[in-house]
């Protein structure tokens, strides 16, 4: 019998994850979890509903005031946002 060559632990939880389509919601989480650090606990609070799709990071934002902050800095954010993620996931942010 041949030996195969031994994998880490890493290696064996990022195929699995792959393999069960969970890395895309850990993705996903990551990008959740960015976007609160990235804005600060306080405003983070007044965010509700998130998703993301395609690049495209959407948010439901309950104050005005917070709202026109944020719409007006997207592009920064957008940068900042994937800086935190170490990737270039986020291509767009749109605030609700």
């Amino acid at each position: 019998m041949k030996r195969q060559r031994t994998k880490t632990l890493q290696e064996v939880l990022d195929q699995t994850l792959r393999d069960t389509g969970l890395s895309q919601g850990l993705e996903i989480l990551r990008i959740h979890h960015a976007w609160d650090q990235l804005i600060g606990e306080t405003a983070a609070r007044e965010c509700g509903r998130r998703s993301f799709r395609d690049g495209i990071y959407t948010v439901k934002v309950k104050s005005s005031v917070l709202r026109c902050q944020l719409d007006m800095q997207k592009s920064l954010l957008t940068g900042k946002l994937n800086a935190l993620l170490n990737k270039p996931l986020v291509k767009e942010i749109i605030i609700l």
